[in-house]
């Protein structure tokens, strides 16, 4: 009995040796850390490292306020350890983590978006002072070469991603759809057709009236035109429209109300569009009406 008790004492001590930090933990400057994932992987110099993490921030509400899955190529932000984030608050965070770690914690939103891009955080959030809720899991610091392969990778994830994504779409289309228009390789249908138009915009040949909302293939709502009125554009300038749109104002006429799978190479393509969450190679679901 003597022997089994001290066994047990024995597996109890070599387990908390092995795990060297606690689920939770406050950080120098006062943020606690909830740990959800511990790893005993170790990073010692990060100097002149490019660190690459998965966050989701929530506001109070439960709202989604940035994610990287909605942002960043596959889902991964990454950013130079050296620039803002080794001046922030961040930093103290980070020094705690090692790779493969996920955590989250209550971080104000001027915090946050500063930390990581900087001052310029209008571009984000306008409640800058708003407490958010931060799941943040580290997943690995790479010097500069290490990054170019690490991106190389998460590139071609991304393309075979929308390529599986456009083809069971496109298979649910072919089987619930009549008349489709596939126009290199976008698919179409005409949902409506009205034939009244502004007696003051609509009647310009010159211009094209655009009321249009996106979603990712998913169904998640990125934009949709404001104020219920059309944004109207030259037909003529370059440079105006995404090349999609270009497609199907060629493909149908004004009046038209059209639903549309784009593929990424004919909107956002690899860059994406950070300001309204697209993320690289993403394909849109577009709802048109062309005035």
């Amino acid at each position: 009995m003597n022997k089994f008790f001290y066994f047990l004492i024995f597996i109890v001590v070599l387990l908390s040796c092995n795990n060297s930090k606690k689920s939770i933990i406050t950080t120098k400057n006062g943020f606690e850390l909830y740990f959800h994932i511990l790893s005993e992987e170790k990073i010692i110099d990060r100097t002149s490292k490019i660190v690459n993490l998965k966050i989701l921030a929530l506001d109070s509400s439960g709202n989604c306020v940035f994610s990287s899955s909605n942002n960043d190529l596959g889902g991964i932000s990454s950013f130079y350890y050296d620039s803002s984030i080794s001046q922030s608050p961040m930093n103290e965070i980070l020094l705690n983590l090692y790779e493969g770690d996920s955590v989250s914690f209550q971080m104000s939103s001027k915090v946050f978006f500063e930390s990581f891009f900087g001052v310029n955080t209008k571009l984000f959030t306008p409640l800058f002072y708003s407490s958010l809720q931060v799941h943040l899991k580290l997943l690995v610091y790479n010097n500069r070469q290490e990054q170019i392969e690490y991106i190389r990778n998460l590139q071609n994830l991304a393309i075979e991603n929308e390529i599986h994504l456009l083809k069971k779409e496109r298979a649910f289309w072919d089987s619930n759809f009549l008349n489709i228009s596939k126009i290199n390789d976008i698919y179409a249908v005409k949902l409506d057709s009205d034939d009244s138009f502004s007696i003051i915009n609509d009647s310009l040949d010159s211009s094209i009236g655009l009321y249009y909302s996106l979603c990712d293939i998913m169904g998640r709502e990125i934009y949709q035109t404001p104020n219920f009125e059309p944004e109207y554009y030259e037909a003529n300038t370059d440079g105006q429209l995404l090349d999609g749109f270009k497609i199907l104002i060629n493909t149908f006429n004004r009046g038209d109300s059209i639903f549309a799978i784009i593929p990424s190479k004919f909107m956002f393509k690899e860059r994406g569009s950070y300001v309204n969450k697209i993320p690289p190679y993403c394909p849109l679901k577009v709802n048109l009406r062309i005035h």
